[in-house]
This record gives C-alpha cells, structure tokens and sequence, in this order.
C-alpha cells in the first residue's frame, strides 16, 4: 500500500510540474521545481524494493538518507518559492530582485540541508564531505573557471538589469527576445528564424550588448537607409522621405522622426530614416513598406532610385523607348477614360488632353493616395490593382474601419477636386496602384469653355449619388445644380489665380 501510494505521489509530481511550466493557475506561482520531491520519492521506492528483497547494508541506508535529505530540499524550496512570490509582490514595479538570487539561496541552502542530515546521521565523516564537495562540483561542473564565470555574469545581468526576461537584445551579433536567463546561459527567441540562440552568460563581458526595450519598452528605434540620386535636391529629398515616415501608420512619436545624410557617393546620396515604432517583432515588415513607400515616392517625384547597370542602348534609342512607353500608358489611359460613364459627356480630344497633360502615379501596398479632410485637388482613376476606402472607427478614435473596396476602373476624389471640398473619406492602397491622375487645372481647361460638358458631368454625378444614397428625385436635381455652381466657382478661382 505504501509503495502505491509512493507511486502515486511521484505521478502527481509530473502533473504539478506541468501545471508550474504553464503557468495557468495563480497557485501555480507556488508549486516547486519537483525535482528534489520526485529523487525523494524515487529513493524511498527504491529503498523499499532493496528492502524487500532482503538487502541491507550502508547503500540502502545511504539511498534512505537520500529520500530523507531530498525531502528535506524540497520543502526547502517550497518555502524559498512562497518566500520569492511575497517578494516580488511587495517590490516596487520594476525593482524586483534579481531571480538568481533564490537560485544561489537554494543551492546555499541545499547544501546546509545535506550537512546537518549527514552529520545527525553521524556520516559527515571525510565520505560526507567527499559527498557534499561532489554535490557542490557537480553543481559547478567541469570547467569550473568557465562555469564560475557564467554564474558571475549571469548575476552581473540581472543584478544591474542589464536586460530582463521579455527584453529584445542583441548579444554577440544574435538578436532576439530573452526567453531565460541562467546561471549558464542567456536563451533568445529569433523570431525571425523562428529559433533559439543560447549565448554562454560568460560571453557578455566580453562584447557589445544593445538592449532595445531599454528606457522603454513602449517603442522602439528603427533605422532604414536609401540612397537617392545625386540631381534630387536634398531639401525635396529630405521633404519626400518625412512624408513616408508621417504617412506610415505604424510608425508613432512622429515628431521624433529624422532623416539625415550618412554619405554621398558616386550615383547617390545616402539618407537614413530614424523612426519609432511599437511592436519590435514588426520591424522587418515595417522595414519592407518603408522601401517600398520610398520607391514609390521617388518614382512619383520624377526621379529614379540609382541602380549601378551596363546600358548598351545609344541615347536616341533609349529616348524612343521612352516616347513609346508613355505613348502606350496613354492610349491605356485614354481607353479606361473612355468607358466610364461620367467622362462620356468629353469629346475624344479633351480626354486625350487630360491623359497627354496629366501623369500616371503608383503607390505602394499601404501607402495612403488620399487622407480625409484634405482639400484635394485632383481626382483619380483606378488603372491596376485596388483600393480600400476607410473612415473614423467609431469605437476607436485612432483607429480607421474600411467601408468599401475601389477596383480597376473606379474613379474617386472626384468631389474635392471640383468642388474644393474635404475629402470625406480616406484611400489607401491596398498592393500596387497605379492610378491616372486628373488635376484640377485639367478639368478646368475642359470644362471652363464647355459649359454642356460641365452640365453633363454634374448630371452624371448627381446620378451616381441617387444610386448610392437613394436620394429622391428633388434631392438628385438640387446635388446637380449645386454641383454645377461649386464647380463654376473653383473654375473660376483657378482661374483668377
């Protein structure tokens, strides 16, 4: 009956130690290691079984001493544990000691334990102490200069917080989340990688440690470089690389955004972006849009990011390339225009003036094309990929909700340009965008001397706007008229000024 019992004590150990690991109960914060319980245990079913069998001598009462003593520890640890848990509790935020401390406190005691059990047993004769040394060098390990130096950094670490559990480091080159600090090592999750690096504690007095969840862990420094060509000016470049950190939703702490010149070479000047963010398991991904936003920012300023490449075009040749793209994006351009309903009232000159005067823009994927509550002054025409459409979450005052997603052919922005109103939504796109835009100085070139295509395109809109609101006939006329005199009077300003 004894040894089922036994038996069933050592199970439950597992079953504790597993609720410890996970960590899903308050007690659990209680609950010892259950190593020294299970020797325990193991050694009195051990010692039960020699005992059955009829053996006796100095290893069975050495194996007997062992349960006993491993007993002993573990209510030793049990009581350092609650002892620890009131500790940190009543510790002001932030200023808990370190947890290698109770591991030196266990080992300390641990050892006291054994000493007082050997000698009420009359063993702690020179076989004792043989046996509390072997313990202790066990503990210490071969290489015991190595492993007395981990354990020296280790408590260096966590004395002068250097870096805690949870805390993103980089250690001898190796970045990661600390996920444990031991008396040997200190174990970073990549999360990159998706792999653990464990770095020996000895190796941190030894070279460089960056701690970037330190002051604070609520943001983190990122750095990206460019190279811009050497014929962009540095005040526009600079002007365009700031509007890609502003326009970032990610990015936080905006007025703390800088860029700055690192050096110049021979096809570029190379700037560095320092920006904020708040997730740090984010930044590859934040990374790779704040390129791909430089690229398209660029692109849309008239300049090409340097690339170092052998053309073996002649000048002529690449020139007539270039005329034959453009022609192409017209014609494509032209032909979309073509089919959507509220151009229909435009002749096929006045539509092949706005595609040959106007340009075609790309954006990247998140990149905003328009905010709501600027007063725009172009509209746009969707030509590949698609746009979302987002408003003010109204759970949220930061966040943004989207209502609606625009695909190839879609026109939006239309209102603000001829009407000089707010926008009253945000676009954003959603991969690669390339849009026709359609400036205001466009369409007042148009319209200003055509007063019939001016009527038709406010009756096309007012159409539109009764479709999508289902407005009554009474209120489709009003939106038309007073379309068309919000539109005279931005004409008419434009024209004045």
């Amino acid at each position: 009956m004894g040894s089922l019992l036994l038996s069933s004590l050592f199970l439950l150990t597992f079953l504790l130690g597993r609720i410890r690991q996970l960590g899903s109960s308050r007690l659990s914060r209680f609950i010892p290691s259950m190593v020294f319980f299970r020797v325990s245990i193991a050694a009195a079913l051990l010692s039960r079984g020699l005992a059955a069998a009829g053996l006796e001598g100095d290893v069975v009462n050495w194996i007997a001493v062992v349960a006993k003593t491993g007993l002993y520890v573990a209510f030793v640890e049990l009581a350092l544990d609650v002892i620890w848990a009131l500790v940190v509790r009543l510790s002001p935020r932030g200023m808990a000691p370190p947890r290698i401390l109770k591991d030196l406190a266990l080992v300390a005691a641990a050892l006291v334990v054994v000493a007082a059990e050997l000698n009420s047993q009359g063993l702690l004769t020179t076989v004792g102490s043989a046996a509390v040394l072997g313990g202790l060098a066990f503990i210490v390990g071969p290489g015991s200069a190595t492993q007395i130096s981990n354990i020296s950094a280790a408590l260096a670490v966590q004395v002068e917080r250097q870096y805690e559990v949870g805390d993103w480091v980089e250690i001898a080159g190796e970045l990661g989340r600390v996920d444990n600090i031991s008396w040997n090592s200190t174990y970073l999750y990549d999360d990159i990688d998706d792999r653990y690096v464990i770095v020996p504690n000895s190796l941190i007095d030894h070279t460089k440690t960056i701690n970037y969840s330190r002051p604070s862990s609520s943001h983190y420094r990122l750095e990206v470089e460019v190279g811009i060509p050497l014929d962009m000016p540095p005040g526009h470049a600079i002007q365009v690389l700031r509007s890609v950190l502003t326009s970032h939703g990610e990015v936080i702490n905006k007025r703390r955004n800088a860029v700055v010149i690192r050096s110049i070479d021979h096809d570029s000047v190379n700037y560095v972006l320092k920006f904020f963010v708040a997730d740090f398991a984010a930044r590859n991904k934040i990374r790779t849009e704040i390129f791909s936003s430089v690229w398209y920012a660029i692109e849309r300023a008239g300049y090409s990011l340097p690339h170092t490449m052998v053309d073996l075009r002649t000048e002529q040749s690449r020139r007539q390339s270039q005329i034959k793209r453009k022609v192409e994006d017209q014609e494509r351009s032209f032909n979309a225009l073509r089919m959507i309903e509220l151009f229909s009232s435009l002749s096929d000159d006045e539509i092949t003036s706005i595609v040959c005067n106007d340009r075609l823009v790309g954006f990247g994927p998140g990149e905003m094309v328009v905010k709501k509550g600027e007063v725009g002054g172009s509209m746009f025409v969707i030509m590949e990929g698609s746009c979302s459409v987002l408003i003010a979450d109204p759970s949220d005052e930061v966040a943004m909700m989207e209502v609606a997603q625009l695909q190839s052919g879609t026109i939006f922005g239309e209102i603000s340009a001829l009407t000089d109103a707010p926008r009253t939504a945000s676009i954003k796109a959603i991969g690669h965008v390339l849009l026709q835009e359609i400036s205001q100085r466009q369409i007042e070139a148009v319209f200003l001397n055509n007063q019939t295509a001016m009527a038709a395109f406010a009756k096309a809109m007012a159409a539109r706007e009764a479709g999508l609101k289902n407005i009554t006939v009474e209120e489709k006329k009003t939106f038309e008229m007073g379309l068309v005199e919000r539109m005279t009077q931005t004409f008419s300003k434009l024209m004045n000024s």
